[in-house]
């Protein structure tokens, strides 16, 4: 073979071969999969892309309950009043999401926890859908901005229904807050508030919008045999000139303490919290679902702005019997004066709870409340109630 029949061999494989080469499909882009973030827990993923972590978590939970006996207009369900059930059904949905990015001023977390809600209604007919947002904040270093939780909420005891609950500051509201950590789990907090979600309103006569938002600071601490705080608020109450009421206003406050302690020695798991608050013209800090009277304040004959005064105290205990099988049993104690003697009352709280987790995730329970009556010249609604509920859940 000459030269030029070798050249012309060659010229015709690398012609072949780059016509094969040009057919080839091209090179996918690479893929940015979605990456697990340990570094605030369990369920975490990194946003492909950022340094974002999320996560998304969901709950479903189905409610049964009877009221066995009770007052009047007091309960949601009744065997005393013919235009209310003798139960209660209620099923609920919860969507939870979580978002964190750790910066160089500190966290930066978003959080919002989403209610649909069905259940049997106070006038006996079937409800519709509800939607609520429970909370929905923005946290940035100290910083919390949205709605949450008051910042003079602590402990709510380990009752799941509660129909009439214990005797504690539970509510959430619209606000802004910047918290102080001093380390060693120290903290203090100042948290302006929206009052409309604090504001009870008042006897005798139609309240007014405040003028200032309520002020609640906390201190706190969190270390490893559990935690206290001491926690006070500052609450306006307003009132309406006419029927009956003088115009003119009343500066309500509360204060509070309480504390969690671990109990590991009865049980993995096991707790015991207390709580106590006092408060004038500020009953969203002692109770939170009256009974009785549930005003923060009332007009007397004069047509003077009367502060209502309140106490409350709340126990609980949180015990595992197996790792499976757990009950929780809650006390508490609320007394309302200065509402006028027909309005002034008392009265005890007691629930009881068993809750059984077959499987991670799963739970049932059965739970007893009995709410004590108080004095008879405390009007018409003071007879004892005796309810009864049953719950399944799943959290996933």
């Amino acid at each position: 073979m000459n030269m030029k029949g070798v050249v012309l061999g060659v010229a015709g494989v690398l012609g072949v071969t780059g016509a094969q080469a040009a057919d080839l499909p091209a090179a996918p882009e690479p893929v940015d999969y979605v990456r697990v973030c340990d570094a605030f827990g369990a369920g975490f993923l990194y946003v492909p892309g950022t340094e974002t972590c999320f996560r998304i978590r969901g709950r479903v939970r189905a409610d049964y309950a009877t009221a066995f006996w009770g007052p009047k207009g007091i309960s949601s369900m009744s065997w005393n009043k013919n235009d209310k059930p003798g139960y209660y059904f209620r099923a609920r949905a919860y969507v939870y999401s979580d978002s964190r990015t750790n910066t160089e001023f500190g966290l930066l977390r978003t959080y919002s926890e989403i209610l649909f809600t069905d259940d049997t209604r106070n006038n006996g007919n079937t409800g519709g859908l509800g939607v609520s947002i429970d909370t929905a904040f923005i946290q940035f270093g100290g910083l919390t901005a949205g709605k949450y939780y008051s910042f003079f909420n602590y402990y709510t005891t380990p009752i799941l229904f509660g129909q009439f609950e214990p005797a504690h500051s539970d509510y959430n509201t619209l606000g802004i807050a910047y918290t102080f950590a001093f380390g060693n789990g120290f903290s203090a907090s100042l948290s302006l508030e929206d009052q409309t979600y604090s504001n009870r309103g008042i006897l005798g006569a139609a309240s007014s919008a405040a003028k200032m938002p309520d002020i609640v600071a906390n201190i706190r601490v969190d270390q490893g045999w559990g935690s206290a705080q001491i926690m006070g608020a500052l609450h306006e109450v307003r009132t309406l000139k006419g029927n009956g009421a003088n115009s003119g206003n009343e500066l309500g406050w509360g204060i509070g303490a309480g504390t969690m302690i671990n109990l590991p020695m009865l049980g993995e798991g096991d707790e015991l919290g207390l709580q106590t608050a006092y408060a004038q013209g500020y009953r969203a800090g002692t109770d939170p679902n009256p009974w009785g009277a549930g005003q923060d304040a009332r007009i007397n004959g004069n047509g003077q702005l009367k502060l209502a005064q309140s106490w409350s105290i709340t126990a609980g205990l949180n015990h595992f019997w197996t790792p499976q099988i757990s009950s929780g049993l809650g006390v508490s104690y609320l007394t309302v004066w200065n509402m006028g003697k027909r309005n002034n009352f008392d009265n005890w709280d007691i629930q009881g709870n068993i809750k059984y987790t077959p499987v991670a995730g799963l739970l049932f329970a059965g739970e007893l409340e009995y709410k004590l009556k108080t004095p008879e010249r405390q009007g018409a609604d003071t007879k004892d109630a005796l309810i009864g509920m049953f719950r399944i859940q799943r959290d996933f």
